[in-house]
């Protein structure tokens, strides 16, 4: 893993301005107006997933974040990251799951980054409820990256790119499937039928973001 994160002192994931360590990467200027646009994001959920939240929209100083965290080492983001997670799961009167589990990606594209970000923010999510983090699925060797494909081709590809992991049964629990960005909805789709296929009851989807125009405001 990188050590860039533990290079930078604290300061804010928003903004850059320092803080104290009791605000966890964010200044209050910038905590206040993220959780107002927390507030105000609406997700409607597509079949087969019973509920999707998403914390924050993919633009501006929070894709910035998302995308430094993701790809520049910014371990730091973490926390507050999943801290807006959980805020926007409990201002939406979301109960806790019986199970976390996460989007995966492919080996060969772990290698390379060194982590799997939704990953990560699922095990810090799990820890914080005290509900167990289980990896449920795996992806395809050589599926293609979402994010290099076209919005047309996304869902073909979705659809082949997912397999459950062996031995693995959920029993009519409640999972909760956790991603970074949440586009047009064909990976969080794909992985949520699949779960269904493995015996969960009810499959909920958290995302730190969102893009595109998977959501409305709820003003």
């Amino acid at each position: 893993m990188r050590a860039a994160a533990i290079l930078y002192p604290c300061a804010c994931m928003l903004c850059g301005a320092a803080t104290a360590e009791h605000q966890r990467g964010l200044c209050p200027d910038c905590r206040q107006r993220a959780v107002q646009q927390m507030r105000r994001l609406f997700c409607d959920a597509p079949k087969p997933i019973d509920r999707l939240v998403c914390a924050m929209p993919y633009d501006g100083a929070m894709r910035h974040a998302l995308i430094a965290y993701k790809f520049y080492g910014r371990y730091d983001y973490e926390r507050p990251l999943t801290d807006f997670m959980a805020e926007a799961w409990e201002f939406h009167g979301m109960p806790l799951p019986d199970a976390v589990t996460c989007v995966p990606i492919s080996f060969l594209h772990a290698h390379r980054r060194g982590f799997n970000q939704s990953e990560r923010l699922a095990a810090a999510l799990a820890r914080r409820w005290d509900v167990p983090f289980v990896p449920t699925l795996r992806r395809r060797m050589f599926s293609r990256r979402q994010s290099k494909l076209p919005a047309a081709k996304r869902w073909q590809n979705a659809s082949r790119s997912f397999l459950p992991r062996p031995n693995c049964a959920l029993d009519a629990k409640r999972v909760l499937l956790i991603d970074d960005i949440v586009t047009t909805g064909a990976t969080v789709q794909a992985c949520a039928g699949l779960l269904r296929q493995m015996g969960a009851e009810s499959v909920w989807v958290l995302a730190a973001a969102r893009a595109g125009n998977l959501a409305k405001s709820g003003e």
